[in-house]
């Protein structure tokens, strides 16, 4: 089976401060369904985008060409074909925090009080208040 390439788009570079051609950028489709862009001149075949849709690796390449050209004006671009926007990965979520066995802070009342305190009455019979007249008089 021939795999299809197809133009994508576009990524201008500033090779020592001049301004050079803008080189094309390919997208090629796996038999697995993975996608993979690049440039098909053999100085810039390193920088590849690999993704599972033309739009995560759009994204991907554009994080691997930050990468390997870091120097602000390096290049310009890339510019994709109509349709295409490309999917920068989530950012990773923070770790959630793992309680502590043991250490951690002792239980709080209801009142505010602290430590180990008799069970609280069962929550099926509700309290019976005290029975009186009114306060008294002060």
């Amino acid at each position: 089976m021939t795999q299809k390439v197809e133009f994508v788009g576009t990524v201008q570079f500033w090779p020592n401060g001049a301004r050079g051609n803008p080189v094309a950028l390919y997208m090629e489709k796996l038999e697995n369904g993975e996608c993979r862009i690049s440039a098909r001149l053999p100085e810039w075949r390193h920088v590849m985008g690999v993704g599972a849709t033309v739009n995560k690796a759009a994204g991907n390449y554009e994080l691997n060409l930050k990468a390997a050209e870091p120097a602000d004006g390096a290049y310009e671009g890339p510019y994709w074909n109509s349709g295409i926007k490309a999917e920068k990965p989530a950012p990773p979520k923070p770790a959630a925090a793992t309680p502590q066995a043991g250490g951690g802070p002792l239980p709080v009342a209801s009142d505010g009080a602290t430590g180990t305190r008799a069970p609280a009455a069962p929550t099926g019979t509700p309290s019976v208040p005290p029975q009186g007249g009114a306060p008294a008089p002060s």
